[in-house]
């Protein structure tokens, strides 16, 4: 190709602050990749970077060598925070109708302080060799090649070299609001265990055995995707007097409302249509679905009571209904036949857009979130019991001998050690996070990634 073509094939306009043509400061994760999706050989080579260990403390990078850009997105929020241009020449930048950088064009100093006009004093980086001439929103890197002492560099030897830009970073002014404004994107939901969740923005409830199809849809309004269950691959594991009684259920076609934007899943029960399972998505990178769901900011609100550790299900019976909510259905456990007038009224409580903390404090209550850790987690509900195994490569550890199960039998003679649900893919083989893990406390699932403790996501039911 010739050397031209690694130039972007349109220009792309710069609002200081704001944005860099069409990639908007604020922007969720999943918008943009959809764009650069859409655009075929536009964005030809991007690379997904982020920390394995932290995935939510530190940012996530789409890194576009070929277009010389690289976006950050916070790692909590997942939304555009900062746009590194990496390689000013390959990129066409305009300001208020003038190029200020591109194949032909050198963003020299010069050039950059007609574009973009005057401004403060260039601050020098001695340890990093740099010097940044910076406007609101829009900090503009030069090299330095001689010997920095001082922060400030004069006006005049700056005009006289004359340098080249090496990169430009376009970022949100301190104290701006580069949020969508309006929208619900990543809208608190607080999620009492056993009753349902609460939309903090729009001031609305949906509870288990209570609210129907309809109720969904008036609070959320029509899903992204209808998905009818009919896969039940753990029914092997189901006692032979659950089995008996799930018969006439087996065909009555629960089905789940997928609502991508919100990452969330909800099961509905093919009979009565009523609330039956919810699936909540923390979008980790490197996961399964991945990419597929926007992050869903739960706070699930843990009380002294339902925090008990002697609440605690059996995780071989409540994991292994897990599985169906990778195809996102399973079985429930049952109610405690609590009311829910009284649930409903403590679920709203909680419902502000931010908790605070001395009032979670006074109540006794703690809050576990999508950041949260596993070890982390356990510490609150207390111990949980083995886990079930999804997905993964081959391996010893993943398909275990007879000898090794025997080991680990327990009283009864049943294994102790972890279940396997999936056989190996090559999607698996190539997954840094491998096989995920479920563990099953009472009303509630988390789908743990092995690998840093993060959780991929969380299954609640009643």
């Amino acid at each position: 190709l010739p050397p031209t073509s690694t130039a972007a094939s349109s220009f792309l306009d710069l609002t200081p602050g704001r944005a860099l043509g069409p990639f908007h400061l604020g922007a969720p994760l999943s918008d943009v990749a959809r764009y650069m999706q859409g655009q075929g050989m536009e964005y030809r080579k991007v690379q997904l970077q982020f920390r394995v260990s932290h995935p939510c403390q530190n940012d996530i990078c789409f890194y576009a060598s070929h277009n010389g850009m690289r976006l950050r997105f916070c790692g909590k929020t997942q939304t555009l925070k900062s746009i590194d241009v990496t390689s000013p020449r390959k990129v066409s930048i305009t300001y208020k109708g003038r190029l200020l950088t591109g194949v032909r064009t050198t963003p020299t100093f010069s050039l950059v302080s007609r574009v973009l006009g005057p401004t403060f004093p260039v601050k020098a980086h001695p340890r990093k060799k740099v010097f940044i001439l910076q406007y609101p929103g829009v900090w503009v890197i030069f090299p330095s090649n001689g010997n920095l002492s001082s922060k400030e560099i004069r006006r005049d030897e700056l005009d006289q070299a004359d340098p080249v830009a090496s990169k430009i970073i376009i970022l949100g002014e301190k104290g701006s609001d580069t949020s969508l404004g309006t929208s619900t994107y990543f809208e608190p939901v607080v999620v009492k265990v056993g009753t349902g969740v609460r939309f903090a923005k729009r001031k609305r409830s949906l509870l288990f055995r209570k609210h129907t199809l309809q109720h969904i849809l008036s609070v959320l309004g029509p899903p992204d995707q209808i998905y009818v269950k009919d896969a039940n691959s753990t029914h092997i594991h189901r006692s032979n007097r659950d089995a008996k009684g799930s018969k006439a259920r087996e065909t009555k076609g629960d089905y789940f409302l997928n609502y991508f934007s919100l990452g969330m899943d909800f099961l509905v029960d093919g009979l009565n249509h009523t609330m039956k399972k919810i699936v909540l998505h923390t979008n980790m990178p490197a996961t399964r679905n991945f990419n597929r769901y926007n992050r869903c900011n739960f706070q699930i609100m843990i009380t002294a009571k339902n925090g008990n550790a002697s609440q605690k299900v059996n995780s071989l019976n409540g994991a292994a209904t897990a599985n169906q909510e990778r195809t996102r259905g399973k079985q429930g456990l049952g109610s405690d036949g609590s009311k829910l007038s009284a649930d409903e009224s403590k679920l709203e409580k909680h419902s502000n857009n931010e908790l605070k903390e001395k009032d979670i404090a006074k109540e006794s209550t703690k809050v576990i979130s999508y950041y949260s850790r596993w070890k982390e987690i356990q510490k609150i509900l207390g111990p949980c019991d083995r886990p079930m195994v999804y997905g993964g490569s081959p391996g010893v550890l993943d398909f275990p001998t007879t000898k090794d199960l025997e080991a680990q039998s327990g009283p009864d003679h049943s294994p102790s050690g972890p279940m396997i649900l999936a056989g190996a893919s090559e999607l698996n083989r190539l997954n840094p996070f491998k096989s995920t893990l479920f563990y099953a406390y009472e009303g509630i699932i988390f789908e743990v990634i092995p690998t840093n403790g993060n959780i991929s996501s969380v299954v609640l039911f009643s």
